[in-house]
């Protein structure tokens, strides 16, 4: 990187002095013409001058000459000398999706990419930075957060240890004895001052959550199925006591209620997953619910339980937890929180502790992500619009909800609208300060483009039924031939030429003007092959927003691929993240099976 940087300031001298050179001399000669001679016109004006372009153009071949090396091993320039790092291939893992999206333009492909209408309107409330009304980018077909039927809200607002802390003061006294009437009115009462208070973002994204769950119905109702089933098992103990003698059934009625307070304590734990694990059914619904700083996560929290209640999936088989999407001081952000169940990641944390992990486990697993943003607030615009002084930032909202779940889980639940997606992290494995992001980006794509070219677009899952199981008994290896067909079953015999290859990318071409041209240089590889290539770049939604960017590309990418597809057609999609990226390839073989 110095080498290059001294020939690029070389050749900008050069050419300063150059053009100074020629300014000069006109100059003298101009008021000296009768001094000029052909023989000093040739050594002034021409042979000079050349010396000085060659120097230019030796430099700028020297610099280019650089480049090509640069760009032909990139495994050098990111610091990797050890052979063995190059010719191992990335671990690929098999992940089930089901994805729903909410954005102004729709909730599925064809209504979002195909919808070329101006959604934007003047807000009413929302002024720019010179007290002009604001033109906003809202989901018109939200709901209001005023007409959600949630009857019982109350009860599990009011459980929020917070909320009970701030009204106690004034409410109860040390030596009052309320009964439930009282209770129950202090409860209500406590839950319309709190709601009452509750900020826009809030009530925005509590509407934006709802539909989400409602366009999700049919998955929520399968998970419904499983839990009431094995929930029905767990409560057959305690509905014995009908059976028991009089005398013992209080005895019996305690000891029951003992046990089950015991065992969901231990849900907690790790204990529980291995024995639900060795059950064959879900322990719980794992929730990450990601959410800006500005929202009310407890009430949000309470208002997702109780529309799940309304499915059939009871509270007690839920475990949430909150991911703030937009802390700027992540240090303090997780003191304040530590408390609250919240957690602080980015999403390349999220893939690589959860994702990876649950493809790895042979024990049904899976994992629910909530994501949720609007950015028509006043909280919003004083933090990143009147701050930044973004001028041309339309202020919008949208939403992403996506189940990941494993094979073992997939075929207990067996959602319909789950597809089968291949996750293959493309990363730095030797990291160095010396690369910027865009050549870290580019060795990446070279990366993908020769495994994709050498494999015909159709990966196999990395064999990781060793690395996790839900006991430590030795696990016998398979034979050669079993090892071969299984790979084979993820092979395709369509070549290149024929294929009708589908890329998609969440680059937001608007601001990524040198990422686009990567990108699009890397599919000029498929094409050279003989493929018919059509590129999608979805990152100009949600822009700003680091969790829904790649994950609203990722659930229209799912959504697409739900369509009919002929065995020809092949579809993946790269998301950016920081020292590496990721490859969503649609399994091919899902299209031969089905």
């Amino acid at each position: 990187m110095g080498a290059k940087k001294i020939l690029s300031y070389g050749r900008s001298v050069l050419v300063m002095i150059l053009v100074l050179y020629l300014i000069l001399v006109w100059m003298y000669f101009k008021d000296n013409a009768r001094q000029l001679t052909s023989s000093g016109l040739l050594l002034w004006f021409v042979t000079i001058p050349l010396l000085f372009l060659g120097s230019i153009m030796a430099l700028l071949w020297w610099q280019k000459k650089l480049d090509k090396q640069t760009t032909d091993s990139p495994e050098i320039l990111d610091g990797t000398t050890d052979k063995t790092d190059a010719i191992k291939p990335p671990n690929t893992y098999q992940l089930f999706i089901y994805s729903r999206v909410c954005l102004p333009e729709g909730d599925c492909w064809s209504e979002v990419v195909d919808n070329d209408a101006d959604l934007t309107v003047l807000s009413e409330d929302l002024t720019d930075i010179d007290g002009m009304p604001m033109l906003v980018k809202p989901i018109a077909r939200l709901p209001d957060a005023a007409a959600l039927p949630y009857p019982n809200i109350s009860d599990a607002y009011s459980a929020d240890s917070e909320f009970d802390d701030s009204y106690s003061d004034r409410y109860l006294d040390s030596n009052s004895n309320l009964d439930n009437d009282l209770d129950n009115h202090l409860d209500d009462e406590r839950f319309t001052e709190r709601k009452a208070a509750l900020n826009d973002t809030t009530l925005r994204l509590q509407a934006l959550i709802y539909e989400q769950l409602v366009l999700s119905e049919e998955m929520l109702s399968s998970l419904a199925d499983h839990f009431y089933q094995h929930h029905q098992q767990d409560t057959t103990q305690s509905n014995a006591a009908i059976h028991i003698h009089p005398e013992w059934q209080q005895h019996y009625l305690v000891s029951a209620n003992e046990v089950s307070s015991e065992n969901n304590s231990r849900k907690e734990n790790s204990d529980d997953k291995m024995t639900a694990a060795s059950a064959g059914h879900l322990a719980n619904l794992p929730i990450y619910l990601c959410l800006p700083a500005s929202a009310d996560s407890a009430f949000l929290i309470a208002t997702i339980k109780e529309q799940l209640v309304t499915y059939g999936i009871p509270d007690t088989r839920l475990a949430i937890t909150t991911i703030i999407t937009d802390s700027t001081d992540v240090a303090n952000t997780v003191a304040d929180n530590s408390a609250n169940n919240t957690l602080i990641a980015t999403p390349t944390e999220f893939i690589n502790r959860h994702l990876l992990s649950l493809s790895k486990s042979t024990a049904p697993d899976l994992c629910l992500i909530l994501i949720a943003d609007s950015q028509i607030s006043e909280e919003w615009l004083d933090t990143h619009l009147y701050a930044e002084q973004m001028t041309n930032v339309i202020p919008t909202e949208a939403g992403a909800l996506l189940l990941f779940s494993n094979q073992a889980a997939q075929e207990l639940l067996n959602i319909d609208a789950s597809t089968r997606i291949l996750l293959t992290e493309i990363g730095t494995a030797h990291r160095t300060e010396l690369l910027s992001d865009k050549r870290h980006y580019l060795n990446h794509l070279t990366t993908i483009k020769s495994l994709l070219i050498d494999n015909m677009l159709s990966l196999s899952p990395t064999d990781t039924t060793t690395l996790k199981t839900t006991d430590k008994q030795t696990i016998k290896p398979a034979k050669k031939s079993s090892d071969i067909n299984s790979k084979e079953k993820y092979k395709t015999n369509v070549p290149i030429t024929d294929m009708t290859i589908t890329a998609m990318s969440d680059i937001n071409p608007l601001n990524q003007p040198y990422d686009l041209s990567t990108y699009m240089s890397f599919l000029e590889a498929f094409i050279a092959q003989g493929a018919l290539v059509n590129e999608h770049h979805l990152g100009h939604y949600m822009p700003l927003n680091n969790w829904l960017k790649p994950f609203i590309s990722l659930s229209l990418f799912i959504d697409l691929a739900k369509e009919d597809q002929q065995e020809s057609d092949r579809s993946f999609l790269i998301t950016q993240h920081k020292h590496c990226n990721m490859l969503w390839l649609l399994d091919s073989s899902q299209k031969s099976e089905s």
